[in-house]
């Protein structure tokens, strides 16, 4: 917009100059309404090498017209704002308004229109100038825009990891302080209950010789049998609700020391304890061998259940064990991770290209 005012305010000019010296010649129509198509078609965007061509063309061409001051201002803006934004050499400027001047010159025109050809061409630089460095301002102030919008989009990213870590920490710590309860009450509550049947034993012993009272004595102990099942059945129950797979997974990534580990868990139900544990016992080994060993960067954990077994994969970008560690499974963990999962029936398989990869499988049923 601000390039097509600047046209019109140098078009105006022009047309003064071609009125200056009397009823305009056929001639001068001629360049100034060829300097107007040819200007115009500098303004195209798409046509980024015409704004350097076509100009030139113009002002070289000028030397066989005097007429074409007319519209050499148009021409002139054109090459300037070029210069201006770098897009051409400045010594091209004087170089090619001098066939201009020296037609000028040559043929005569007289000595007041020359001089208000060169005020208006003179403006149209002026205008060129500025426009330039507006559209500098402009795409300066655009890159900012990108890079701030950037920036933005990274911190609302490093917000929800943040969010998400700290939801699975208040899990992890809800489970865990469920799990704390289940351990006292299977310590302190339990063992009464124990000790409580040995003692109801030991009095139907020392009452043998009185029917009732070991009568008595059996169903009080045959109560406590059942509180002692019915503890044991809550504290089992309470201990593996304590075991959410997702939210440990999720917190041994942001606790292993690896800048970056990315946690995706798709589980239409939770599996049974055994299975979860032996998964997070894995994940655990193969994330901290990869931050205390390989030195990795980043890493990726993805649990996937599928019809008849569970898969976990693990990979990370650190370095891999030699290749005679590797095979004997001896170096680094694997040992214990492999153990784990043959014990459950799995199967384990570790890649080393593109990056250092665990797949841990196992199945929904065990042999």
């Amino acid at each position: 917009m601000r390039v097509l005012v600047d046209k019109s305010v140098i078009w105006c000019g022009c047309i003064a100059l071609a009125l200056l010296p009397g009823p305009p010649v056929a001639a001068g129509i001629s360049w100034l309404l060829g300097a107007l198509a040819l200007s115009a078609a500098c303004t195209l965007p798409e046509r980024a090498r015409a704004a350097i061509v076509v100009p030139v063309a113009y002002l070289l061409l000028g030397a066989l017209s005097p007429w074409s001051v007319f519209g050499a201002p148009l021409l002139v803006h054109d090459l300037v704002r070029a210069v201006a934004r770098g897009s051409c050499r400045a010594w091209l400027l004087p170089a090619c308004c001098v066939p201009v001047l020296a037609a000028v010159a040559w043929h005569g025109l007289p000595l007041l229109a020359a001089g208000q050809g060169a005020i208006v061409s003179a403006l149209a630089a002026a205008l060129a100038v500025r426009t330039a460095q507006g559209e500098a301002m402009q795409r300066r102030l655009h890159v900012l825009r990108d890079d701030l919008q950037v920036k933005i989009g990274e911190l609302e990213d490093s917000n929800a990891r943040l969010l998400e870590t700290q939801d699975h920490e208040t899990r992890a710590a809800t489970l865990s302080e469920r799990t704390r309860i289940a351990r006292e009450i299977h310590d302190t509550v339990g063992h009464l209950l124990t000790r409580l049947v040995l003692q109801t034993k030991a009095l139907q012993l020392a009452h043998r010789d009185e029917p009732a009272v070991v009568a008595e004595l059996s169903g009080v102990n045959a109560t406590l049998n059942e509180a002692l099942d019915s503890m044991r059945r809550s504290v089992h129950a309470l201990s593996d609700e304590g075991e959410d797979l997702a939210t440990s997974l999720n917190v041994l990534g942001s606790r292993c020391g690896i800048e970056n580990v990315a946690v995706r868990c798709t589980l239409d139900r939770e599996p049974p304890p055994a299975v979860s544990r032996c998964l997070i016992a894995v994940t655990r080994e193969a994330l901290t061998n990869a931050a205390r060993h390989g030195r990795a960067g980043s890493a990726r954990v993805v649990l996937a259940e599928y019809p008849v077994f569970w898969q976990i994969t693990i990979g990370n970008d650190g370095a891999a064990p030699a290749p005679e560690r590797l095979h004997d499974a001896s170096g680094m963990g694997l040992r214990s991770m492999r153990e784990r999962i043959e014990s459950l029936g799995g199967v384990l398989r570790i890649t080393t290209s593109p990056r250092f990869t665990v797949f841990a499988t196992l199945p929904k049923e065990n042999p």
